[in-house]
């Protein structure tokens, strides 16, 4: 578990770090060079020439920091500063001082050669503009190079806020962070611009509501003398209108996650289908639903949006006290809307934006703060579904396994609400239902996506039942 923090936050931790008489200016700076060169010996020791494109910020001080650390180490280094220098009060510009009084070499064009590694160090997480001219060419030059690249903080031209890139950014094989994770590296277009991901906090540890927990680490465990009954039982409401398919996917995904007995209501002529895909299904018709609340509930796969279907809605949530919304029911919340507490809300991107009253440009814009808006004003654990997908619950913010593309695929919303519904009904409180349900359904397709272009929602339930 690693903390997150706004960029704004994570610039005010730094400067008070630096205000304290205790500090010696430009040693956190050392730290961050000194943390990356440590973080990478596999890439940047031997034989390996390496060009590190420095920025005239503190980013590009960094860099100058590491080329300073790898000449030292006998490394073949250069650096390339295209867009100017440092300022001479900055850190950055007596880590560059360092550096060529100690033999560096610092180009005025790049390389007529193919350097093996390249490190990104032009800009850090205060980009808050399109790159363009120079700046964006540079960028594009990276991604062309054919080198490996390791980005310093951030990829340079990803936005640190919100994942997207200012138009394009680098795109690294692994990427080092200092002090906390930023918004924009774990969702969005992050993960995918960043590659594998590390941080080093380097002595500092602030108290935050927003952390990054890809670990499955809370799975209900079952031992001594226990029966179905004590494992729960889940509901799942949809499958009308020929609209079986996301119903059912979510019902067998609850029964293999472990909920002890998993109840289908759908329209009778697809109880044929459902038992076909899971015997141990009990299926039941919609009209059947009667006033039972016991349970834990998944609506909405599949339920349509007509009048029958709203009537379902609202019968449920007046009366049942947990479970998961997905799909079609989150439709229905968002003309209706009121609290919910207890319940999970898994919104992709445009049902967020419904649940709002926003547009889908602006969930893009701010995952997180969508995220934690919908937790609020529904007062319920929120899953914002999608690349880095988010958990919020009350002013707390968590930044789970972004998964893999290869994901991108029908049902897989589906099968998620029914992991957490089963998670639920296993004792897990809704956050951690929602924290552990989101980062096995990610685990689980990252592994398969080793092996296979495409997942689909019945490769993923297929693999819940076995514990590797």
């Amino acid at each position: 578990m690693k903390p997150v923090y706004p960029v704004a936050t994570l610039g005010q931790i730094e400067a008070r770090w630096a205000a304290h008489p205790a500090h010696a200016r430009g040693s956190l700076m050392a730290a961050a060079a000194t943390s990356f060169v440590a973080a990478y010996p596999q890439y940047l020791s031997g034989s390996a020439s390496v060009l590190v494109v420095t920025g005239p910020g503190n980013n590009g001080g960094d860099g100058y920091g590491i080329a300073h650390l790898l000449m030292m180490a006998q490394v073949a280094v250069q650096v390339y500063a295209p867009l100017g220098l440092p300022r001479p009060e900055q850190d950055a510009h007596a880590a560059r001082a360092a550096f060529l009084s100690a033999g560096g070499v610092e180009l005025s064009s790049w390389p007529s050669g193919s350097p093996e590694v390249i490190i990104d160090a032009l800009f850090g997480i205060g980009l808050n503009r399109p790159l363009q001219g120079p700046a964006l060419a540079i960028v594009q030059a990276i991604n062309r190079s054919g080198a490996i690249i390791l980005a310093v903080d951030i990829p340079s031209g990803l936005s640190a806020s919100n994942g997207q890139p200012l138009p394009e950014a680098v795109q690294a094989l692994a990427t080092h962070s200092f002090i906390g994770y930023t918004p924009g590296l774990l969702t969005h277009w992050g993960p995918s611009c960043a590659g594998r991901i590390s941080l080093d906090c380097l002595g500092i540890a602030e108290q935050g509501r927003w952390r990054f927990h890809p670990e499955l680490d809370g799975l209900p465990m079952r031992s001594g003398n226990t029966h179905k009954s004590e494992q729960g039982s889940v509901k799942v409401v949809g499958g009308r209108n020929n609209m079986a398919g996301a119903a059912i996917l979510s019902a067998q995904a609850a029964l293999n996650a472990g909920a002890g007995r998993v109840y289908l209501y759908c329209d009778q002529e697809f109880f044929p289908a459902a038992v076909s895909r899971a015997p141990e299904l009990m299926t039941l018709a919609s009209l059947q639903l009667g006033t039972d609340p016991s349970g834990c509930y998944i609506l909405g796969p599949g339920l349509g949006r007509d009048p029958g279907a709203a009537d379902i809605c609202q019968a449920i949530i007046a009366q049942a006290p947990t479970g998961v919304m997905d799909a079609d029911a989150l439709r229905f919340l968002a003309e209706h809307r009121g609290p919910v507490p207890g319940w999970v809300l898994t919104p992709h991107e445009g049902e967020a934006a419904a649940l709002l009253g926003v547009s889908s440009q602006a969930i893009r814009d701010d995952r997180a703060g969508a995220a934690l808006a919908i937790a609020q004003s529904y007062q319920a654990v929120t899953v914002l579904k999608g690349a880095g997908t988010l958990v919020a619950y009350g002013e707390r913010l968590t930044f789970c396994q972004p998964g893999s593309p290869a994901m991108s695929t029908p049902g897989m919303g589906d099968c998620l609400a029914g992991i957490i519904g089963a998670l639920l009904a296993q004792g897990l409180d809704a956050d951690q239902a929602a924290i552990q349900g989101v980062n096995w359904h990610a685990q689980l397709g990252s592994q398969l996506a080793l092996k296979q272009r495409v997942v689909l929602a019945s490769d993923i339930i297929n693999r819940l039942k076995y514990l590797s």
